[in-house]
């Protein structure tokens, strides 16, 4: 039911969309949603700003954020025609040229600005068409949440990998020449206590990354490269594809999280609006870890 109703409301054109975004916007900053968490969020990240400055990224927040959600159900009736416009790929010769060579590839990304476009970079512009696309899945707790996201990501040829079946993906991605692609991995989340490796400085604020991506990495050797999303105007997107390292293995170890936070960081302090702050990202604290836990482990 979820995805018919959403697939009805896709198929009005962007402009009416935006409107019931303007509308939808009055209401969630009305109700204030999690508006305690955002405050906080951004009051630790900017400390240097005034509380009138903070109650503005909130409010630019919300805006974005209903633009965002609309953007999102917009897809499922979207054409190539429709992506080409509004999300631009840049560096795609050298992706082409990687493809071409069906070499692997793991790809970083963040919920920054409409990631869920992100997922049609294959679609709007791969001219090995033949290389595929696979996308890190955690299953929703809502069905019907759940089948709407998986119809979503799959529209755009992304085949998605739930988190337990990866180790074998990675197999068969490195085994049978007609499964070569990249991995997109989302990595700017707070990770289980049983996943937390080091801390960093992020948004200043003392920080868990993520580090499957990088183990990932370091396992296969892959080329690591980073989606740097950049919001235009309303409902127009670039997206470059950065290398951020050709051997993980050249790196220390906890070096590639680290560049991937430290790139991450520079996109959110030039546009924080379009990060996704009603995350509560930082709800894990150093000093609350668990003693059986609080050890240095290795990224294998």
């Amino acid at each position: 039911m979820i995805y018919y109703f959403c697939y009805l409301i896709s198929l009005l054109p962007f402009g009416v969309l935006y409107v019931l975004s303007d509308i939808l916007c009055f209401f969630v900053k009305l109700f204030g949603y999690r508006k305690k968490v955002i405050l906080r969020n951004l009051r630790n990240s900017f400390p240097e700003k005034t509380d009138a400055e903070i109650r503005r990224l909130l409010n630019e927040f919300y805006a974005y954020f209903t633009d965002l959600m609309l953007e999102t159900v917009k897809t499922l009736s979207m054409t190539e025609k429709d992506f080409r416009q509004r999300m631009v790929f840049l560096n795609v010769e050298e992706i082409d040229a990687r493809a071409e060579n069906k070499q692997n590839m793991v790809l970083y990304l963040a919920h920054y600005g409409n990631w869920e476009w992100l997922n049609f970079g294959r679609v709007a512009f791969a001219k090995q068409k033949q290389y595929l696309s696979y996308s890190v899945y955690h299953q929703q707790s809502s069905s019907g949440f759940d089948e709407f996201m998986q119809k979503l990501r799959q529209k755009a040829g992304c085949i998605l990998v739930p988190q337990e079946k990866v180790p074998r993906f990675l197999v068969q991605m490195r085994s049978k020449e007609d499964k070569r692609g990249f991995l997109c991995l989302i990595a700017d989340q707070s990770p289980m206590w049983s996943n937390t490796y080091f801390w960093m400085d992020f948004l200043n604020q003392e920080t868990a990354p993520i580090v499957g991506p990088e183990r990932i990495a370091r396992q296969t050797k892959w080329p690591v490269y980073y989606l740097e999303v950049k919001r235009i105007k309303r409902g127009y997107y670039t997206a470059e594809f950065k290398l951020l390292v050709e051997d993980p293995m050249t790196l220390p170890e906890k070096e590639l999280t680290k560049i991937y936070m430290r790139t991450l960081e520079q996109q959110i302090k030039e546009n924080p609006v379009i990060w996704l702050w009603s995350h509560n990202r930082w709800k894990r604290k150093k000093e609350d870890m668990p003693t059986n836990y609080d050890k240095e482990n290795k990224i294998k």
